[in-house]
């Protein structure tokens, strides 16, 4: 089994219960898994819930990097 196939995955709805419970981690983090090839993730999902990383579909993904690079130009 993979890297991949152990992270457990999280879409949309499940990411819509409870938004508050999933972050993005810099892949570089301690701890944080690498990709199936063995580099390091660039972004990582975390639940903060069951303090352990997940996979991102692609939406939900893309929701918490906009959030992310928004946040970054109204601090700048």
């Amino acid at each position: 089994m993979n890297a991949k196939q152990d992270l457990r995955k999280v879409d949309m709805e499940q990411y819509q219960l409870e938004p508050n419970s999933y972050e993005l981690r810099s892949g570089i983090e301690p701890n944080a898994p690498l990709c199936p090839f063995g580099n390091h993730y660039q972004w990582i999902g975390f639940d903060l819930e069951r303090n352990e990383y997940v996979r991102f579909t692609k939406s939900v993904f893309k929701l918490l990097v906009n959030k992310i690079t928004e946040k970054d130009e109204h601090e700048n």
